[in-house]
């Protein structure tokens, strides 16, 4: 995908794709027919169209990129348990550039979009908190049953958030795209 030309409104057009690869998994067996691999690159592809700092965050793309394509493969051949310490490694990797991916897209967005840029800001936040929950959840010295219970509850916030976002996404390019903002990306070399 050639990401040099693309207006702000296709970037979050393709940002807003992007998000429903990586929330919506639809298995067949193991195997994923919408694969993450494809929401990262989709993500990567309007990195140029937003802010020259958003760029700092390609080879974190790539490599969750790469990562995700790995663990898809893998899944194709039956392996589904990968190394406890490199999956902590991707998830944190993962969390901090959703953070700062969200972090720019809001920024931008600001001014022609101000109420979406503060629902990305703080769906970013609720985002990041329940993902953290999620992974310490099982390090915490509860019983199986609260465990559980507190499981449940923060994978249903984790659908409701993922949900929201996707709406706040697609709300936003629609507004862009409504209201004539075909803003020409950022010129780099």
């Amino acid at each position: 995908m050639n990401e040099r030309n693309i207006t702000l409104t296709q970037a979050v057009r393709r940002i807003a794709w992007g998000y429903l690869l990586l929330h919506l998994n639809l298995t067949l067996g193991t195997f994923n027919l919408l694969p993450d691999w494809g929401g990262y690159l989709l993500l990567l592809s309007t990195l140029a169209a937003l802010a020259p700092s958003a760029l700092l965050l390609r080879p974190l793309g790539v490599l969750l990129a790469v990562w995700s394509g790995a663990v898809w493969v893998l899944a194709l051949f039956g392996v589904t348990q990968l190394p406890e310490f490199l999956s902590l490694i991707a998830a944190a990797a993962a969390l901090y550039f959703h953070f700062q991916f969200l972090t720019e897209l809001s920024a931008v967005s600001a001014p022609r979009a101000p109420e979406q840029a503060r629902q990305l800001l703080r769906l970013r936040t609720a985002r990041t908190v329940l993902v953290t929950l999620c992974a310490l959840v099982p390090l915490l010295p509860l019983p199986q049953r609260p465990a559980e219970a507190v499981a449940c509850v923060l994978v249903a916030a984790n659908i409701a958030v993922a949900v929201w976002l996707c709406a706040v996404l697609f709300l936003l390019s629609r507004r862009f795209k409504e209201g004539g903002e075909e803003i020409q990306p950022l010129q780099n070399g």
